[in-house]
């Protein structure tokens, strides 16, 4: 169910999660990365066209040819995961039309999933050293790069320490860590595989559609979040996901049922940025 602001207005009139006097930066273009020549690129104001809906070997060219296990997890979850990658709340990114408050709402509920050790439980399970070594890598990685994008912009935004502390988890950011609790704690390597590669493939494919549109987000927060999630460093970490999860996946085991759960997480996750907007 997508809800629109006048919803979720008249269903949550009283708010919980509420930071006050945010500053609202993200339209003010108060970045560094602002500084940047835009000269050859389309603005953002020109529409993202949605993704179309999924179908067998969308992704072969990062290895879920069609009837691979990855390729039917994709398909299995197609519902969701469509109505997640073209949600209202992706697709006013992508525009450079989403309110700062739920921006930041998204980034601060966000920022609270990121340092699940869901990462660091999938590579101690890891059943080579080559796996580990390419986990390990990834982790570097969201330490130098996504950890500094969530530090960077809830200070342009004015979220100090004390005022993420005091926004409470969104119910989809509760039902969604205590899901990656539970796979974390008693799920196979394979489920934790599905899981890890559901969630970045999911973000892959969002991201994606503005890079086949030729459009760049002019708002840098917007921008930035569109090339943690897309090109070519990206695109490998997930085909390696892709590619361990045809080793090691099975679609008839339990693994099976991560694709869709995540999908239908991921979806509610973004809705709920709009229900308990910060900062208005």
């Amino acid at each position: 169910m997508t809800m629109t602001a006048s919803s979720a207005q008249s269903n949550h009139g009283s708010r919980t999660a509420i930071v006050p006097n945010i500053a609202q930066t993200g339209q003010s273009g108060k970045s560094g990365a602002s500084a940047e020549s835009t000269e050859t690129r389309e603005p953002a104001a020109k529409h993202v066209p949605l993704a179309p809906a999924s179908n067998s070997g969308d992704y072969a060219f990062l290895g879920a040819t069609p009837g691979s296990v990855a390729d039917r997890f994709y398909l299995a979850a197609a519902e969701d995961w469509n109505a997640a990658i073209n949600s209202r709340f992706v697709n006013e990114l992508l525009d450079d039309t989403l309110p700062d408050s739920v921006l930041i709402s998204y980034l601060i509920q966000d920022f609270t999933f990121f340092t699940q050790p869901t990462l660091e439980r999938l590579t101690a399970q890891a059943p080579t050293q080559e796996i580990r070594d390419m986990l390990n890598r990834q982790a570097e990685f969201f330490a130098d790069q996504e950890k500094p994008y969530f530090l960077r912009f809830l200070e342009e935004y004015g979220v100090d320490e004390r005022q993420q502390a005091s926004v409470p988890q969104t119910p989809a950011n509760r039902e969604y860590c205590a899901y990656l609790d539970r796979i974390a704690a008693t799920g196979s390597f394979a489920q934790l595989l599905c899981l890890m590669c559901a969630m970045e493939w999911l973000y892959l494919a969002w991201a994606k559609r503005t890079v086949d549109a030729g459009v760049v987000q002019q708002v840098p927060a917007h921008r930035g979040w569109v090339e943690l999630h897309e090109g070519e460093l990206f695109r490998r970490w997930v085909g390696n996901l892709i590619e361990l999860v045809n080793r090691y996946a099975s679609v008839d085991g339990p693994e099976a049922a991560v694709f869709p759960e995540v999908a239908r997480l991921e979806r509610a996750f973004f809705e709920d940025s709009y229900v308990y907007g910060v900062g208005e």
